[in-house]
């Protein structure tokens, strides 16, 4: 009887176990299944934009054909190469970082500068660069160093005052110089000051000296040549400076220090000569292409309403692109100051303390309210009490900024949570002050996680519409903007606007078209966060 009993009890033990197990085989079956209904959602949902931005039907097999000689089949082939080789697989990611970023760089600071007059950027640059490299350089020749740190913004807001205060004299003298000599300024000096920072440290500092004048020297010979040929050297200027120095450098050294890696630096010219060499053969044997939307004349010219094939949303971009660098100019000081206070600063009892515990619950609330209320924010502050015009740039990156500032702040916060108060413990140990504590060591081990969060706020603040659209903002604008002041556009709104146009080549071929141009601005900036938190998560 006992045995009997034995025996069911162990039947029952094995049952329950095959049900646990079989429950949670189910459970993960439900969760690998709610991932792929996602990604698959995602990717139904950018295959139909991509369909009615590049059209890929229009073009002809000998034109898949070609690229699929020129531009897959090699890059395929390089990239199972490099996959099994870390060294290559480095130097390929390294060498895409600068010529992408370089790239990147180039050419927003030349729409931005065009778009804002050079002549403005480069007095302001001039009046706050100056100040805070001088008292960088008295700290160097002083034993003293506590209010060093204090001072370089502190200089750098008072030659903002300066030149702002003195721009009615200095204007008309900056404006008896050649137009590329302001971007010399902006973009090459900048330019020359890092290259020579990175290549003293990486080896010696002669070395960086060479580097920085080899940055002066080739960018004056670029404009002399373009001077001799009778055509405008700005833009080779700063093409030169942001992309071809930075890109020799690094192709440069990576041939020199690392035989295991070298052939990584080939990576982004397998691809760039693919596409390069499909376009001239394609065009010399007459291949019947794409049809696209997504083309140089959607890029680089002004809005046209009427005809779908000659639309432009120039304008829009470089709007977004000024909107969102003055919206991070005035949110990351505020948040991530807000974020130190709390974190290292506000107390945990008393007054203080519950005034920073009332601080953090209400920013953490303001993150999830709606978007639509922080632009009827930004109409009462901005219009209504600051008297700002309708839908001017200040009133945008300002009301976008109140957006995105308690994801900064929130963002911020979790960094520098992050960092063991082991290592707080240890620089206090060794007599550290709190201030050196955060800069030394604190601020170093969060900037990563700061970063990304910041960046990935930004990427979610450039295709917001509804409080653009509530803070009056244009939603089609024939020019860039020209100012702080001066009215703009972002490409969210010329989106919305476009998508009740009567024309069908405007529904489904330019909406798409533009919103592929959004969605690769916010990639870019996703794809700058993880290369700005791996770069420095190796550092670490």
């Amino acid at each position: 009887m006992a045995a009997e009993e034995d025996t069911a009890s162990q039947l029952r033990q094995t049952s329950r176990l095959r049900f646990e197990h079989l429950k949670g085989r189910l459970f993960e079956a439900g969760l690998v299944g709610a991932t792929l209904l996602g990604i698959v959602s995602l990717l139904v949902l950018f295959g139909y934009i991509a369909f009615d931005a590049f059209r890929p039907l229009t073009a002809s097999v000998r034109w898949y054909l070609l690229y699929f000689g020129t531009l897959v089949t090699p890059t395929a082939a390089f990239t199972l190469y490099a996959r099994r080789r870390p060294a290559v697989r480095a130097a390929n990611a390294r060498a895409f970082a600068v010529i992408l970023g370089g790239l990147t760089v180039s050419c927003v600071s030349y729409v931005v500068a065009e778009a804002l007059s050079p002549y403005d950027i480069f007095v302001y640059a001039l009046f706050g660069g100056v100040p805070p490299i001088l008292v960088a350089l008295y700290g160097r020749t002083t034993d003293d160093n506590s209010y060093i740190g204090p001072a370089i913004p502190v200089s750098i807001l008072v030659g903002f005052g300066v030149a702002n205060l003195f721009y009615g004299t200095i204007r008309p003298l900056v404006d008896i110089l050649a137009r590329w000599i302001t971007y010399f300024g902006v973009v090459t000096v900048p330019v020359a000051v890092i290259m020579g920072v990175v290549v003293s440290r990486r080896w010696s500092r002669q070395r960086g000296l060479y580097a920085a004048g080899a940055v002066i020297v080739t960018s004056l010979l670029v404009a002399v040549g373009g001077i001799a040929l009778g055509i405008d050297p700005s833009f080779w200027i700063v093409l030169s400076s942001a992309l071809v120095l930075p890109t020799v450098y690094v192709v440069g050294e990576t041939v020199a220090t690392d035989p295991e890696g070298r052939i990584g630096v080939l990576g982004p010219f397998v691809v760039i000569g693919g596409i390069v060499v499909g376009a001239v053969l394609e065009r010399q044997l007459g291949i019947e292409g794409l049809e696209s939307y997504v083309t140089p004349t959607l890029l680089l010219t002004s809005w046209n309403g009427l005809d779908a094939g000659q639309a432009g949303v120039y304008p829009q971009i470089v709007g977004s692109i000024i909107i969102v660098g003055f919206m991070a100019l005035l949110a990351f000081p505020v948040g991530v100051g807000a974020a130190v206070y709390l974190e290292e600063y506000a107390a945990s009892t008393g007054w203080s303390g519950r005034l920073a515990a009332l601080l953090e619950v209400n920013i953490s609330n303001l993150a999830g309210v709606p978007s639509v209320v922080y632009g009827i924010l930004g109409l009462a502050l901005f219009r209504n009490t600051l008297g700002f015009g309708t839908g001017v740039v200040i009133s945008a990156a300002g009301t976008l900024g109140l957006l995105i500032l308690p994801i900064v702040v929130v963002s911020a916060q979790e960094a520098l949570r992050s960092v063991p108060d082991s290592l707080r413990q240890a620089s206090y140990g060794m007599g550290a002050s709190r201030w050196q504590t955060l800069r030394n060591v604190v601020l170093p081990e969060a900037v990563p996680g700061i970063l990304t969060g910041t960046i990935l706020a930004l990427a979610r603040a450039i295709g917001e519409t509804a409080p653009l659209v509530i803070i009056a903002v244009a939603t089609t604008k024939y020019s860039p903007p020209e100012g702080i002041f001066s009215s703009a556009t972002a490409l969210p709104l010329q989106i919305f606007a476009a998508r009740s146009n009567v024309s069908a080549a405007f529904r489904h071929g330019v909406v798409p078209a533009t919103a592929v141009v959004l969605l690769t601005l916010m990639l870019v900036m996703n794809t700058a966060a993880i290369v700005i938190r791996n770069r420095y998560e190796s550092d670490n």
